[in-house]
């Protein structure tokens, strides 16, 4: 009798256990968290974001590199260098190079090195001009491109494609709603409508963000399991949300992504969508009309204006190291009058990394819209769309943005990692039954009974 009591104490302690510990520890996390907040606060948010991926790591691995897509959409700072965004992208980055096979990514080698040289092209102005700004950026540009990468094929090769995406989709969707309430209530105070502002968010970066949402949207890959009505609701909700937040930029990016899927023919049906050409024809009136309104205007200081000053002042630093340029994040540093980001892509890389650096940047999308383009449409079109929305936006806006300029490669590496995962569940299936006809008037085995009619 007393070994039976013994015995099932001892089963029931070990039971216990876990749970116990597991209570002490969120007790002591949140004793700890408390702490910070009272003491460091710039440490609560980064304690308590490390205490959540630790949790998801425990679960599963594969959910770090899922949460990094749904947070492209936080900019929020950590310690006042990188943003959540960023945080979260370089442990998504560990979690996924400790799970993807290097031969199973072969197919994405060409986006990889691509990457990598427009890196290496970044690497002189490292030398010639030596400031932290500099270096940590570079670091931060390999992990926001080939981290990506890395990070998207990890996701689709998991298959946790449907489950990013579809959380990246939602929330846009929270942000579209939210821009268009807040663009109502400014009508109905104002009379008109006025430019929306979200905490944290630049009416450009809603229109950046919910452009991609759009684009992802109206391709639907099938390998995404999306019912039309869904999707189609999202588009309309994140495209109200472009509109309220008046994002030229997003406005572009998004014809032009949407644009491109109507070109290709549809997996689905094999049909291409040709209605929406007219679709897109209002949206290109509204940004030429509202641009040669700002430039016709005597208002020298609106957006357009301003941009054209910007566009001189950025010339006139690159002409200071025109074959290396001055130096990533110069705008940081207090070498130069002009302390802006350039709001162009071209112009961005080129102050900072000189025509050495644009010849690796432009080489870098046009290999991988080449690659991309040329792969099977059904898991392409969607990667190809998405880097052509971002390209576009940016000839108008800033490119290297936490987050957005991360998002393109990720959705790039999950195309090819979903081709992966495809690949290996073809190669893992049984071969079919090999079925021979026996021909007439073969003879019967030795032995067999003849049956006479």
């Amino acid at each position: 009798m007393y070994a039976m009591w013994t015995t099932r104490a001892r089963t029931t302690l070990r039971a216990a256990l876990p749970w116990t510990a597991g209570a002490l520890a969120l007790g002591a996390t949140g004793v700890g968290i408390g702490v910070l907040a009272v003491h460091a606060t710039a440490l609560v948010v980064p304690a308590a974001l490390a205490v959540l991926l630790t949790g998801l790591a425990a679960m599963d691995r594969s959910l770090i590199p899922v949460l990094s897509v749904p947070a492209t959409l936080v900019l929020v700072r950590v310690g006042g260098a990188l943003s959540v965004s960023d945080v979260v992208l370089v442990l998504a980055t560990v979690a996924a190079l400790l799970t993807i096979r290097a031969r199973e990514a072969r197919p994405m080698q060409p986006l990889l090195w691509a990457g990598a040289v427009y890196l290496a092209a970044a690497v002189p102005v490292q030398i010639l001009h030596p400031y932290a700004a500099n270096i940590v950026e570079w670091l931060h540009e390999v992990v926001l491109v080939l981290g990506s990468m890395v990070v998207g094929f990890a996701i689709g090769r998991q298959g946790r494609a449907r489950l990013a995406l579809s959380l990246y989709l939602v929330a846009c969707s929270a942000i579209g709603v939210w821009a268009a309430v807040v663009a109502v209530l400014g009508l109905a105070q104002t009379g008109a409508f006025t430019a929306v502002y979200l905490p944290e968010l630049h009416k450009n970066t809603i229109g950046g963000m919910l452009a991609v949402a759009v684009v992802i949207a109206f391709a639907r890959p099938v390998w995404l399991g999306w019912s039309r009505r869904w999707a189609w609701a999202a588009l309309l909700i994140c495209a109200v949300g472009v509109l309220a937040a008046q994002s030229r930029q997003g406005l572009v990016g998004a014809v032009v992504g949407v644009l491109f899927v109507a070109l290709r023919p549809r997996p689905q049906t094999g049909r291409r969508s040709g209605w929406v050409w007219l679709a897109a024809l209002p949206a290109a009136v509204y940004v030429v009309g509202e641009v040669n309104t700002q430039l016709s205007s005597d208002n020298t200081f609106n957006s357009a204006y301003q941009r054209l000053s910007w566009y001189e002042d950025a010339l006139r630093i690159w002409e200071q190291s025109p074959v290396f340029g001055v130096g990533l994040r110069w705008w940081y540093t207090d070498r130069f009058e002009a302390r802006f980001q350039p709001p162009n892509a071209e112009l961005e890389v080129l102050t900072s990394t000189g025509v050495v650096g644009l010849v690796g940047f432009l080489l870098m999308f046009a290999v991988a819209l080449w690659h991309l383009v040329r792969m099977d449409p059904v898991y392409g079109t969607v990667g190809a769309a998405v880097v052509l929305t971002r390209f576009a936006q940016a000839q108008f806006d800033l490119y290297w943005v936490a987050g957005q300029a991360s998002l393109l490669w990720i959705v790039a590496g999950i195309c090819y990692g979903v081709q992966a995962r495809d690949r290996a569940a073809a190669d893992a299936m049984p071969p079919p039954p090999q079925t021979t006809r026996r021909q007439r008037g073969s003879r019967a085995p030795r032995g067999a009974a003849v049956v006479r009619s």
